[in-house]
């Protein structure tokens, strides 16, 4: 089991993430914006894109144990949005049971190019436990980019129990390239027919009248879109 960080207690929420069609991510969204706040970050109706670059180790520990269904397992990435290379996040998703939580920290263009390279040192310059772990689980497992993976988010907020809701759209991977600033990459469909995934988040109970609100016949989501990533790669005959 990949490392698990020893440091501050961090909140922990519910998770569920559903698969949706098309005519279901309309008619839901609908329901959720005359309902819900939409995320202050939010630029506009169609949301902000997220890019990710996904770590795991030599082993595949972060992909094997989704695939094997481990209840507690950490999951690393490097994450920007809208292409913004002046807000770089490092960041652990930490997930036990149904349960998650997150720990992160900024980082600058400078250290995410190093990491990029395979030079994790810069990361002993931050003070910072998180920065700490993942350089150790690189010196100890080879932790190292993985694929990438992106998708347009729109998201919305109740401060009711915490919950918040997002929808994630046009989900893809990258296939020629591991840097997510490089001009040249090339994304492919994780979900040929424009599924859409919807995330909720709550806090310590899922207010009643926010679970009709958001009642569907959707898929639950049995894989993350780091394991789909992967396998669309490795289907593919591309060696991660």
């Amino acid at each position: 089991m990949l490392y698990k960080n020893p440091y501050a207690e961090r909140p922990k929420r519910h998770e569920i993430k559903t698969v949706l069609t098309y005519p279901q991510y309309i008619e839901l969204r609908a329901r959720v914006g005359g309902i819900m706040t939409p995320d202050p970050h939010m630029p506009g109706p169609e949301g902000y894109r997220i890019t990710s670059v996904y770590l795991d180790t030599l082993l595949e520990d972060a992909y094997n144990e989704k695939d094997s269904g481990v209840q507690h397992r950490n999951k690393y990435r490097i994450r920007a949005y809208n292409g913004d290379d002046s807000f770089i996040v490092l960041e652990n998703k930490e997930k036990i049971d149904d349960r998650i939580a997150k720990s992160s920290a900024r980082i600058t263009r400078a250290d995410y190019d190093a990491i990029l390279g395979g030079d994790f040192t810069p990361l002993l310059a931050y003070d910072d436990p998180l920065c700490r772990e993942v350089y150790g689980l690189h010196q100890a497992k080879g932790l190292k980019p993985k694929v990438i993976i992106e998708y347009q988010r729109q998201a919305y907020v109740h401060p009711l129990s915490m919950v918040r809701v997002t929808f994630d759209c046009l989900i893809s991977a990258g296939v020629n390239t591991l840097d997510m600033f490089d001009s040249t990459m090339v994304t492919r469909p994780l979900f040929p027919q424009q599924e859409v995934v919807l995330e909720v988040k709550y806090g310590e109970y899922y207010p009643m009248y926010l679970k009709q609100l958001l009642q569907n016949n959707g898929i639950k989501l049995a894989v993350s879109k780091f394991v789909l990533g992967c396998d669309y790669l490795k289907q593919n005959f591309i060696v991660l």
